[in-house]
Protein backbone atom coordinates (compact mmCIF):
# COMPACT_ATOMS: atom_id res chain seq x y z
CA UNK A 1 0.00 0.00 0.00
CA UNK A 2 1.38 3.46 -1.27
CA UNK A 3 1.77 6.25 1.34
CA UNK A 4 -0.81 8.27 -0.06
CA UNK A 5 -3.17 5.40 0.42
CA UNK A 6 -2.25 5.29 3.89
CA UNK A 7 -2.70 9.03 4.75
CA UNK A 8 -5.83 8.73 2.74
CA UNK A 9 -7.62 5.57 4.37
CA UNK A 10 -10.45 6.97 7.05
CA UNK A 11 -9.79 4.38 9.39
CA UNK A 12 -6.39 5.65 10.20
CA UNK A 13 -7.13 9.14 9.62
CA UNK A 14 -10.08 9.18 12.31
CA UNK A 15 -10.00 7.04 15.28
CA UNK A 16 -12.81 4.55 16.37
CA UNK A 17 -14.95 5.89 18.72
CA UNK A 18 -14.93 4.52 22.05
CA UNK A 19 -18.85 4.53 23.13
CA UNK A 20 -18.13 2.84 26.38
CA UNK A 21 -16.29 5.86 27.57
CA UNK A 22 -18.61 9.10 28.45
CA UNK A 23 -18.61 11.93 26.71
CA UNK A 24 -15.80 14.68 27.39
CA UNK A 25 -16.51 18.09 29.07
CA UNK A 26 -17.03 21.22 27.25
CA UNK A 27 -14.20 23.78 27.11
CA UNK A 28 -15.89 26.59 28.97
CA UNK A 29 -17.21 23.71 32.10
CA UNK A 30 -13.40 22.63 31.70
CA UNK A 31 -12.10 26.04 32.51
CA UNK A 32 -14.99 26.24 35.46
CA UNK A 33 -13.34 22.73 36.56
CA UNK A 34 -10.16 23.43 36.63
CA UNK A 35 -10.42 27.28 38.10
CA UNK A 36 -12.38 25.66 41.07
CA UNK A 37 -9.57 23.17 41.81
CA UNK A 38 -6.60 25.41 41.17
CA UNK A 39 -8.50 27.78 44.41
CA UNK A 40 -8.69 24.43 45.92
CA UNK A 41 -5.38 23.24 45.82
CA UNK A 42 -3.95 26.44 47.10
CA UNK A 43 -6.09 26.56 49.95
CA UNK A 44 -5.72 22.92 50.85
CA UNK A 45 -2.10 23.26 50.97
CA UNK A 46 -2.47 26.39 53.62
CA UNK A 47 -4.64 24.37 55.73
CA UNK A 48 -2.08 21.23 55.89
CA UNK A 49 0.73 23.69 56.53
CA UNK A 50 -0.91 25.09 59.11
CA UNK A 51 -2.80 21.80 60.63
CA UNK A 52 0.28 19.59 60.01
CA UNK A 53 3.12 22.21 60.76
CA UNK A 54 4.99 21.00 57.07
CA UNK A 55 5.67 22.83 54.58
CA UNK A 56 3.07 21.59 51.81
CA UNK A 57 2.69 22.21 47.84
CA UNK A 58 0.16 20.97 46.23
CA UNK A 59 0.00 21.65 41.77
CA UNK A 60 -2.77 20.66 40.20
CA UNK A 61 -1.72 18.38 37.17
CA UNK A 62 -4.73 17.13 35.03
CA UNK A 63 -8.80 16.81 35.05
CA UNK A 64 -10.43 13.74 33.39
CA UNK A 65 -13.67 12.64 32.64
CA UNK A 66 -13.75 9.15 33.47
CA UNK A 67 -15.73 5.66 34.75
CA UNK A 68 -14.58 4.69 37.81
CA UNK A 69 -13.14 1.84 37.52
CA UNK A 70 -10.55 3.76 35.11
CA UNK A 71 -9.77 5.80 37.80
CA UNK A 72 -9.91 2.72 40.82
CA UNK A 73 -7.14 1.25 38.02
CA UNK A 74 -4.61 4.17 38.51
CA UNK A 75 -4.33 4.51 42.27
CA UNK A 76 -2.34 1.77 44.32
CA UNK A 77 -3.93 -1.03 45.50
CA UNK A 78 -3.95 0.28 49.20
CA UNK A 79 -4.52 3.69 50.14
CA UNK A 80 -6.44 6.88 51.88
CA UNK A 81 -9.65 7.52 50.24
CA UNK A 82 -12.51 9.81 52.17
CA UNK A 83 -15.30 9.97 51.04
CA UNK A 84 -17.54 12.05 51.43
CA UNK A 85 -21.44 12.99 49.98
CA UNK A 86 -23.78 15.60 49.34
CA UNK A 87 -27.34 16.39 51.09
CA UNK A 88 -29.68 14.33 49.10
CA UNK A 89 -27.64 12.32 47.05
CA UNK A 90 -25.95 9.12 46.99
CA UNK A 91 -23.11 9.92 45.16
CA UNK A 92 -19.77 9.75 46.41
CA UNK A 93 -17.06 12.68 46.59
CA UNK A 94 -13.43 11.08 47.14
CA UNK A 95 -10.23 12.90 48.51
CA UNK A 96 -7.52 10.29 47.70
CA UNK A 97 -4.16 10.07 48.96
CA UNK A 98 -0.99 8.32 49.88
CA UNK A 99 -0.71 6.12 53.46
CA UNK A 100 2.74 7.35 53.85
CA UNK A 101 1.20 10.93 53.41
CA UNK A 102 -1.40 10.44 56.30
CA UNK A 103 0.91 8.56 58.49
CA UNK A 104 3.51 11.87 58.09
CA UNK A 105 0.83 14.10 59.01
CA UNK A 106 -0.17 11.80 62.08
CA UNK A 107 3.40 12.31 63.62
CA UNK A 108 3.67 15.81 62.53
CA UNK A 109 -0.04 16.12 64.47
CA UNK A 110 1.46 14.98 67.53
CA UNK A 111 4.52 16.82 67.87
CA UNK A 112 6.94 14.15 66.16
CA UNK A 113 9.68 14.51 62.97
CA UNK A 114 9.58 11.80 60.44
CA UNK A 115 12.46 9.60 60.28
CA UNK A 116 12.83 8.36 56.48
CA UNK A 117 10.56 7.14 54.50
CA UNK A 118 7.67 6.06 56.42
CA UNK A 119 6.03 2.62 55.43
CA UNK A 120 2.35 2.48 53.93
CA UNK A 121 -0.02 1.05 56.13
CA UNK A 122 -3.81 0.82 57.24
CA UNK A 123 -4.46 3.73 60.16
CA UNK A 124 -5.16 2.58 63.78
CA UNK A 125 -8.55 4.07 65.12
CA UNK A 126 -7.03 6.81 66.87
CA UNK A 127 -4.75 7.95 63.54
CA UNK A 128 -8.04 7.37 61.68
CA UNK A 129 -9.75 9.69 63.94
CA UNK A 130 -6.91 12.89 63.49
CA UNK A 131 -7.14 11.93 59.74
CA UNK A 132 -10.84 12.23 59.65
CA UNK A 133 -10.78 15.53 61.72
CA UNK A 134 -8.00 17.10 59.49
CA UNK A 135 -10.26 15.90 55.99
CA UNK A 136 -13.95 17.51 57.77
CA UNK A 137 -11.73 20.96 57.32
CA UNK A 138 -10.86 19.74 53.39
CA UNK A 139 -14.19 18.82 52.48
CA UNK A 140 -15.67 22.38 54.27
CA UNK A 141 -12.55 23.90 51.58
CA UNK A 142 -13.86 21.97 48.81
CA UNK A 143 -17.30 22.43 49.26
CA UNK A 144 -16.26 26.38 49.43
CA UNK A 145 -13.94 26.35 46.35
CA UNK A 146 -16.94 24.25 44.13
CA UNK A 147 -19.30 26.56 44.80
CA UNK A 148 -22.60 25.68 42.55
CA UNK A 149 -20.62 23.57 40.95
CA UNK A 150 -22.28 21.36 43.64
CA UNK A 151 -25.48 21.15 45.07
CA UNK A 152 -24.53 21.60 48.55
CA UNK A 153 -22.11 20.80 51.49
CA UNK A 154 -19.71 17.66 51.45
CA UNK A 155 -20.19 15.76 54.57
CA UNK A 156 -17.61 12.55 55.68
CA UNK A 157 -19.29 9.29 55.20
CA UNK A 158 -16.30 7.02 55.81
CA UNK A 159 -12.73 6.00 55.34
CA UNK A 160 -11.89 3.12 52.65
CA UNK A 161 -8.38 1.79 52.31
CA UNK A 162 -9.05 -0.73 48.79
CA UNK A 163 -10.49 1.42 45.68
CA UNK A 164 -11.50 -1.97 43.68
CA UNK A 165 -13.64 -2.90 46.92
CA UNK A 166 -15.44 0.42 47.46
CA UNK A 167 -19.17 -0.39 47.31
CA UNK A 168 -20.15 3.11 47.32
CA UNK A 169 -20.41 3.37 43.30
CA UNK A 170 -20.47 1.34 40.35
CA UNK A 171 -17.62 0.64 38.12
CA UNK A 172 -18.75 2.17 35.22
CA UNK A 173 -20.07 5.47 36.51
CA UNK A 174 -18.71 8.69 35.29
CA UNK A 175 -16.35 10.40 37.74
CA UNK A 176 -14.20 13.91 37.31
CA UNK A 177 -11.06 13.13 38.74
CA UNK A 178 -8.51 16.21 39.36
CA UNK A 179 -4.92 15.43 40.25
CA UNK A 180 -2.55 17.43 42.60
CA UNK A 181 1.35 16.82 42.93
CA UNK A 182 1.81 17.19 46.41
CA UNK A 183 4.78 18.17 48.34
CA UNK A 184 4.97 17.86 51.94
CA UNK A 185 8.45 18.62 53.17
CA UNK A 186 11.44 16.77 51.48
CA UNK A 187 8.45 14.08 50.41
CA UNK A 188 6.77 13.94 46.95
CA UNK A 189 3.25 12.42 46.08
CA UNK A 190 0.36 12.37 44.68
CA UNK A 191 -3.36 13.34 45.57
CA UNK A 192 -6.56 13.22 43.91
CA UNK A 193 -9.92 14.49 43.86
CA UNK A 194 -12.83 12.51 42.52
CA UNK A 195 -16.25 14.07 41.67
CA UNK A 196 -19.40 11.94 40.70
CA UNK A 197 -20.29 13.53 36.62
CA UNK A 198 -23.77 13.11 37.63
CA UNK A 199 -23.63 15.98 39.74
CA UNK A 200 -21.74 18.52 38.48
CA UNK A 201 -23.03 18.28 35.30
CA UNK A 202 -26.54 18.73 36.48
CA UNK A 203 -24.85 21.32 38.29
CA UNK A 204 -23.05 23.16 35.22
CA UNK A 205 -26.37 22.52 33.25
CA UNK A 206 -28.76 24.59 35.76
CA UNK A 207 -25.50 26.92 36.16
CA UNK A 208 -25.54 27.66 32.04
CA UNK A 209 -30.08 27.88 31.89
CA UNK A 210 -29.20 30.74 34.55
CA UNK A 211 -26.07 32.40 33.08
CA UNK A 212 -28.27 32.27 29.66
CA UNK A 213 -31.42 33.83 31.28
CA UNK A 214 -29.09 36.43 33.00
CA UNK A 215 -26.97 37.28 29.74
CA UNK A 216 -30.13 37.55 27.54
CA UNK A 217 -31.85 39.67 30.33
CA UNK A 218 -28.49 41.66 31.32
CA UNK A 219 -27.62 41.88 27.90
CA UNK A 220 -30.47 43.67 25.73
CA UNK A 221 -30.73 46.09 29.20
CA UNK A 222 -27.21 47.20 28.79
CA UNK A 223 -27.84 47.66 24.89
CA UNK A 224 -30.83 49.50 25.41
CA UNK A 225 -29.16 51.69 28.08
CA UNK A 226 -25.91 52.31 25.84
CA UNK A 227 -27.38 52.73 22.71
CA UNK A 228 -26.49 56.41 22.14
CA UNK A 229 -29.27 58.98 20.89
CA UNK A 230 -29.12 62.46 19.50
CA UNK A 231 -31.41 64.62 21.90
CA UNK A 232 -32.64 68.24 20.19
CA UNK A 233 -34.66 71.39 21.22
CA UNK A 234 -37.25 71.63 18.44
CA UNK A 235 -39.13 75.05 18.15
CA UNK A 236 -42.67 75.31 16.72
CA UNK A 237 -41.78 74.58 12.79
CA UNK A 238 -42.66 76.88 9.78
CA UNK A 239 -43.86 75.76 6.53
CA UNK A 240 -42.57 77.61 3.30
CA UNK A 241 -42.11 77.37 -0.01
CA UNK A 242 -39.69 76.10 -2.23
CA UNK A 243 -38.93 79.35 -3.68
CA UNK A 244 -38.43 81.12 -0.29
CA UNK A 245 -35.78 77.98 0.33
CA UNK A 246 -33.62 78.70 -2.79
CA UNK A 247 -33.74 82.65 -2.39
CA UNK A 248 -32.12 82.55 1.02
CA UNK A 249 -29.14 84.12 2.00
CA UNK A 250 -26.23 85.10 4.74
CA UNK A 251 -27.93 88.33 6.80
CA UNK A 252 -31.51 86.86 5.96
CA UNK A 253 -33.77 86.81 8.96
CA UNK A 254 -36.60 83.93 9.06
CA UNK A 255 -39.79 84.51 11.39
CA UNK A 256 -40.90 81.68 13.42
CA UNK A 257 -44.84 81.43 15.26
CA UNK A 258 -43.13 80.13 18.25
CA UNK A 259 -44.64 82.57 21.75
CA UNK A 260 -41.48 83.52 23.70
CA UNK A 261 -42.83 82.03 26.55
CA UNK A 262 -43.68 78.61 25.58
CA UNK A 263 -41.27 75.91 25.82
CA UNK A 264 -39.66 74.02 23.95
CA UNK A 265 -39.91 70.52 22.81
CA UNK A 266 -37.02 68.24 23.62
CA UNK A 267 -36.93 65.60 20.99
CA UNK A 268 -35.43 62.73 20.26
CA UNK A 269 -34.92 61.71 16.40
CA UNK A 270 -38.76 62.65 15.82
CA UNK A 271 -40.08 61.74 18.79
CA UNK A 272 -41.14 64.25 21.43
CA UNK A 273 -40.38 63.14 25.22
CA UNK A 274 -40.48 66.37 26.80
CA UNK A 275 -40.45 70.42 27.00
CA UNK A 276 -37.94 72.18 27.99
CA UNK A 277 -36.83 75.94 28.77
CA UNK A 278 -33.52 77.40 27.32
CA UNK A 279 -30.55 78.36 29.43
CA UNK A 280 -26.99 78.50 30.86
CA UNK A 281 -24.75 76.36 32.87
CA UNK A 282 -21.33 78.05 32.92
CA UNK A 283 -20.22 79.35 29.39
CA UNK A 284 -22.58 76.44 27.37
CA UNK A 285 -26.00 76.37 26.47
CA UNK A 286 -28.12 74.32 28.63
CA UNK A 287 -32.13 73.51 29.25
CA UNK A 288 -34.38 72.85 31.96
CA UNK A 289 -36.62 70.13 31.61
CA UNK A 290 -40.52 71.57 32.29
CA UNK A 291 -42.43 68.56 31.73
CA UNK A 292 -41.93 65.13 30.73
CA UNK A 293 -44.52 63.81 28.13
CA UNK A 294 -46.00 60.22 29.05
CA UNK A 295 -46.17 57.29 27.31
CA UNK A 296 -49.25 56.99 25.38
CA UNK A 297 -51.22 53.76 25.03
CA UNK A 298 -53.67 52.08 22.14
Amino acid sequence: MTTAAVRDDPLRRYPAYDFSRPAQLGREHTRQLEAAFETFARQWASQLTAKVRLRTHLVPEGLELVSYQEYADTLPTTTAMVAGSTAGREEPCVVQFGLDSALTWVVQMLGGKPAGDIEPRTLTPIETALILQLMDGTFELLSACMGPLLPGAVTFSGLHYNPQYMQVISPGEAVIVARFAMSAGEARSTATVMLPAAIVVDQLAESDRHAATAHRDGAMRDQVNDTPLEVSLRVTPRVIAAGEVLDLAPGDLLRFAHPETKPFELVVGDTPIARAVPGAQGSRLACTITTIHEEKTR
